[in-house]
């Protein structure tokens, strides 16, 4: 449809909103949801004068207005849906281009007052009877709206007459006879439209209206004229038509909907459903009609649908959403998500339900379930595997050194030497357990605000130092902020450990790119973004990228590069990543892979920008 449709809250906040509003407008839902209507129409802060919004508020009834912005102009409709205490709780805000017509009626009513004038001055377009002498006068525009030429006929004459009778439709001539008549012996004016067809051919819409003058007590002549409405029926049709569009709009999605009376207890039957339900159901709208909840949801769900809480809350708050399963008029069930809103019709609460279909949505969260576990399993599998190899490793050499310091004990010779090696393995066997909890996100102290840019700045010098001379790094930090909320020596770590992975995917000599930004939450990509569970839970994220053009990943391997030891690389141990996410997780944060084989990588963490809280 091409009207934008809003719904709108108590307090003024768009929060549902059609496709056409983001094309009326050039704005996204993300945008329009949750600003003030008045924002996004017009750009102000304050509603404007006559705001239909405001007034349906106070009238509680429907509200219009047309408002001209930039060359075109609308139309905005606002109904109030009331609660139960007849209270408005949500308004529908449809606003419709109506330049078109706007123009149409314009230049109609131009013409109507030209039209109007001509008449009083030469009576163009008109006519006139004189009903002693049975004598017709016409205009010259009158001749031309007909088709005739002036000479074509004798005024009045009865050739003239049936001529003009005969342009309009059959079913129409008695109508416009009838009314003559009156008018001639009664005095009783018309004012009547008519599809008309022009001598020459080509049909329009005329309007023709006529009134007695009265001489005493009898009528001396009757006056007309005749106009062409063409237009501006034109004009009306298309307003019918639009409006017939956005009555049907609701009708026409694709869910279905049920609207039944809401009931303290129990179900009433439905009082309208449209074509999808009945189609998706495999009822007719006689059977549908006939029906109420329970007979199309599952047993063991009905009676949570009828619960005194989910009641409640639906009075409360005016709309409710769950998703159980529904029963076709063939026993076949299906998950359902049920949109449920309150509305209240004749003071009585009735309940709009919009009903989706999520089987399609089920089987793909069930493979993609299935496909995690085997993920998971496959990582973990190779996780417990590198684990017990390198903690094997280590109490091995550890067990060694302890034998040989026995035995040196034995003869009376110093193990100190062995006892230091034992110890040393023991140190790095405690090191791989560090960083499998930090992968874990179980390292979460050390928490304070920070200036992000200051603490990357503060790393470069050592970052430089300890790459090889053939790789260049280029950093693009600002000097100050932006703050967040993580730990200093975790973020330097993440920092670290990213740069050694781009230098290395170097075989010679590279550069490796570092920039940092402020970006808003639905600017993360959700492609390879990592951990694959995460939401963002605040609107404004800093963003740390880091950039190679080196040997890059392949796609089979990009979903594996955070698993723990899991490495493409001949001496690395696989932890430099996994670290990296752990640090992520303990950061509330979010690391997103774009990668090409042969062609580069860029890494970009996201982390939340700091709170006032943490302050």
């Amino acid at each position: 449809m091409k009207s934008a449709v809003w719904i709108i809250d108590k307090d003024h906040c768009i929060v549902k909103s059609n496709n056409a509003a983001e094309r009326l407008f050039n704005r996204s839902n993300l945008e329009i949801i949750g600003k003030k209507c008045w924002q996004i129409v017009h750009g102000a802060d304050q509603p404007v004068k006559e705001c239909p919004l405001i007034k349906a508020r106070q009238t509680l009834q429907q509200e219009s207005i047309e408002i001209q912005i930039n060359e075109r102009w609308f139309e905005v409709i606002v109904d109030p849906i009331l609660d139960s205490t007849a209270k408005p709780s949500t308004f529908i805000h449809i606003i419709t281009d109506i330049t078109e017509s706007k123009q149409t009626s314009d230049k109609l009513e131009r013409s109507q007052q030209l039209l109007a004038n001509a008449q009083r001055l030469a009576k163009t377009g008109g006519w006139e009877w004189n009903v002693e002498d049975q004598k017709m006068y016409w205009t010259k525009e009158l001749y031309r709206l007909h088709g005739f030429e002036p000479t074509q006929y004798e005024s009045g004459s009865s050739e003239h007459i049936n001529a003009s009778l005969e342009c309009y439709n059959p079913e129409d001539r008695p109508k416009i006879l009838s009314a003559f008549h009156q008018c001639e012996k009664k005095g009783i004016g018309y004012d009547l439209e008519f599809e008309f067809q022009k001598s020459s051919g080509g049909k329009k819409w005329i309007k023709t209206v006529a009134e007695p003058i009265w001489k005493g007590d009898k009528v001396e002549k009757i006056v007309g004229n005749v106009m062409d409405i063409t237009e501006s029926k034109s004009a009306k049709d298309k307003l019918v038509v639009q409006s017939k569009r956005i009555k049907t709009f609701f009708n026409s999605i694709n869910d279905a909907i049920f609207i039944h009376p809401l009931k303290q207890e129990g179900f009433a039957p439905f009082v309208e459903v449209n074509d999808i339900a009945c189609k998706r159901y495999g009822y007719t709208y006689d059977e549908l009609m006939n029906l109420s909840v329970p007979d199309i949801t599952v047993k063991p769900d009905v009676n949570g649908h009828a619960k005194p809480d989910y009641r409640n809350k639906l009075r409360k708050e005016g709309h409710l959403a769950f998703e159980t399963f529904h029963i076709k008029k063939s026993g076949e069930t299906f998950p359902v998500e049920i949109n449920s809103n309150i509305f209240y019709q004749n003071g009585k609460p009735h309940i709009l339900a919009v009903v989706r279909d999520i089987t399609d949505r089920k089987n793909m969260e069930e493979l993609q379930i299935q496909n995690w576990h085997l993920k998971k399993q496959e990582s973990l599998s190779r996780m417990a595997g590198a684990i017990a190899h390198h903690f094997n490793n280590y109490l091995m050499g550890i067990m060694g050194n302890l034998e040989l310091s026995l035995k040196l004990i034995e003869l009376d010779k110093s193990p100190l030497d062995n006892l230091i090696k034992a110890m040393r393995l023991a140190q790095k066997a405690s090191e791989v357990n560090g960083l499998m909890l930090t992968y874990l996100g179980k390292n979460n102290s050390g928490k304070m605000n920070m200036d992000i840019g200051k603490v990357c700045n503060m790393i470069m010098p050592l970052l430089r130092a300890s790459l090889s001379s053939n790789i260049v790094l280029e950093a693009n930090f600002p000097a100050h902020g932006p703050m967040i909320y993580g730990n200093v020596n975790q973020i330097q770590q993440l920092v670290i450990n990213l740069v050694s992975n781009a230098a290395e995917s170097y075989q010679k000599e590279g550069t490796v790119y570092l920039s940092l930004k402020t970006v808003l939450a639905n600017e993360i990509p959700q492609k390879y973004s990592f951990p694959v569970d995460w939401i963002p839970d605040c609107n404004e994220y800093v963003c740390l990228q880091i950039e190679d053009f080196g040997c890059g990943i392949e796609e089979q391997n990009l979903e594996k590069i955070f698993d723990p030891f899991f490495s493409t690389k001949a001496a690395g141990r696989g932890l430099d990543l996994p670290v990296v996410m752990g640090i992520v997780k303990a950061n509330n944060g979010v690391i997103t892979v774009n990668s090409k084989y042969g062609q580069g990588s860029t890494f970009r963490f996201f982390v939340p920008v700091a709170v006032k809280q943490h302050s």
